[in-house]
């Protein structure tokens, strides 16, 4: 006979009741955890603010140091590129360059619009050289009257936010057919380095363009725009480009 009064022992396998018993290894505790992440949160801190302040040193460096970069890059496009000259008379009219912003914008767009046509390229120019304070602007001078000298006449003159305008002598009907147009960009810069190297091909070109669109605002001490012709309606004939752009090499 079993009788079986529904009780059981609380040591009895079969019972509802049991006792845990403590494990043979010893638990972290949780003040051990606390110590290592407050170690790894101080860590990666000083990670993060080494790398914001590197970034931050060589931005110093560049705007504090004696040494400036004054750049040159000079591009020549089939005339079908003649959205480019509609798009560089529009921005030099609208763009305030006595700010700036404004300057910084017409550098942006102005190699945008560049970018945007690579089909077109035909030849390029190009310098970047880094020299003392004290003689970038002889340089950059003598960079802007060259390029300024090819010009039988300027159409459109935007210095300091001050426009002027005159009208382009109409183009002669024995003139051979045109072919080109050249875009001309000269810039200063806090950089104590050349921006690029030689080019000597579009893919060269395209890393090149892509460095200019990226200058910070802070980094853009001067920029000058040139292109000829400036009325879409006209462009160079190959003798033309052959003659005053004799610097220019194919790519």
């Amino acid at each position: 006979m079993i009788i079986d009064n529904g009780y059981s022992r609380p040591n009895s396998p079969s019972s509802g009741f049991y006792q845990s018993t403590p494990s043979s290894s010893i638990g972290t505790p949780w003040y051990v955890w606390l110590i290592l992440l407050l170690i790894g949160g101080t860590i990666t801190y000083f990670i993060i603010r080494a790398l914001f302040c590197g970034s931050k040193s060589n931005v110093a460096k560049d705007l504090e140091n004696d040494t400036v970069t004054v750049t040159k890059l000079q591009v020549a496009l089939l005339s079908q590129a003649r959205e480019v000259q509609s798009r560089l008379t529009e921005l030099s009219l609208e763009v305030d360059t006595d700010t700036s912003d404004g300057l910084l914008t017409l550098l942006q767009e102005s190699v945008l619009a560049l970018i945007r046509t690579p089909e077109n390229w035909t030849h390029v120019c190009s310098s970047s050289q880094a020299v003392k304070r004290d003689q970038a602007e002889g340089v950059f001078q003598t960079l802007s009257l060259t390029e300024r000298s090819k010009f039988s006449h300027e159409s459109l003159v935007n210095v300091g936010g001050r426009v002027s305008q005159r009208q382009a002598p109409i183009a002669s009907p024995d003139k051979d057919p045109s072919a080109y147009i050249v875009v001309t960009l000269l810039i200063g810069t806090e950089h104590d380095k050349p921006l690029f190297g030689d080019i000597k091909n579009t893919q060269e070109l395209q890393q090149a363009l892509e460095a200019i669109a990226s200058i910070p605002e802070s980094h853009l001490l001067v920029f000058e725009l040139l292109w000829s012709p400036q009325a879409d309606s006209d462009s160079l004939t190959y003798d033309e480009l052959l003659t005053e752009y004799t610097d220019m090499i194919q790519i």
